[in-house]
């Protein structure tokens, strides 16, 4: 990145594994750029750059779902919209995807008009615009199979939960229904049981944090809702068939050989 140059904006794009992006010439190359009012953005991991280089402080942004997580751990003063795309003065910011069509067609309205931004994305098949605040994911009721009101409403407080769960009775006192009708409802329309549904968010949340981010394993336990590193550990061996410590491992080695196929593509067709 040349510093000499002044830009009018600058995306960072990152994808892959948070814990490996920790380049602070890149940080304070970042740190430059804007202190000369240059206009910075982040695309799908970008965001967390931004985020280490101080420059999302008191900023509304966004970042991809799957980063989400690993950044709110690294940075707890920072948290993520859940929105497609964030333009918050000189800080732009995306969850990657498709999702940066819909943040150029509203940097090129912001600049040369809706019309002309309209032509730009018609040009492109880009018909279908979404709004800047639209989900990254699917709704509840496409990701649990489910379209029960009351049961979708314990689903979100469950993810939104699992680092400090929540009891049966506090769950079944959100809805306004007994215990006993929480674990009907849970057997009849998802198939398992209250606590292993949660159990398993929990354990998703926690295999992210062992992927994406510097966590020790006991502080991954933590921030998933286990007393305990002990106690995590047997849950995820039990579920994933492997230790926090040795899938950790396994990631690292898959992630150094998807690193080698890279060079050794780059170098082939150089």
């Amino acid at each position: 990145m040349d510093n000499r140059k002044t830009f009018h904006t600058l995306f960072v794009c990152a994808g892959g594994n948070p814990a490996d992006w920790n380049h602070p010439e890149i940080h304070a190359a970042l740190r430059q750029h804007a202190r000369k009012g240059v206009r910075i953005g982040g695309i799908s991991g970008g965001p967390y750059l931004l985020a280490a280089a101080g420059l999302l402080d008191d900023c509304d942004f966004t970042v991809h779902w799957e980063h989400a997580p690993a950044l709110m751990e690294a940075f707890p003063s920072l948290e993520p919209r859940q929105a497609r795309f964030v333009i918050d003065r000189n800080r732009i910011t995306c969850g990657g995807g498709v999702a940066p069509l819909d943040m150029m067609h509203a940097l090129i309205a912001e600049r040369m008009g809706s019309d002309f931004a309209r032509r730009v994305s018609d040009w492109y098949l880009h018909t279908a615009v979404a709004e800047p605040a639209d989900p990254q994911r699917g709704s509840a009721a496409e990701r649990f199979g489910t379209f029960h009101a009351a049961l979708l409403t314990v689903l979100e407080k469950m993810e939104a939960t699992v680092e400090q769960p929540l009891s049966r009775a506090a769950i079944a006192a959100l809805v306004g229904i007994s215990t006993r009708q929480l674990d009907r409802l849970f057997a009849k329309h998802v198939g398992a049981s209250f606590l292993d549904t949660y159990r398993h968010m929990r354990l998703r949340h926690a295999r992210r944090l062992l992927k994406q981010s510097p966590l020790s394993i006991s502080e991954v336990a933590f921030a998933s809702g286990f007393s305990s590193a002990a106690q995590f550990s047997q849950a995820f061996k039990q579920v994933y068939g492997n230790t926090p410590s040795r899938f950790r491992l396994g990631s690292e080695d898959a992630a150094r050989q998807d690193e080698g196929k890279a060079g050794n593509t780059y170098n082939n067709s150089a």
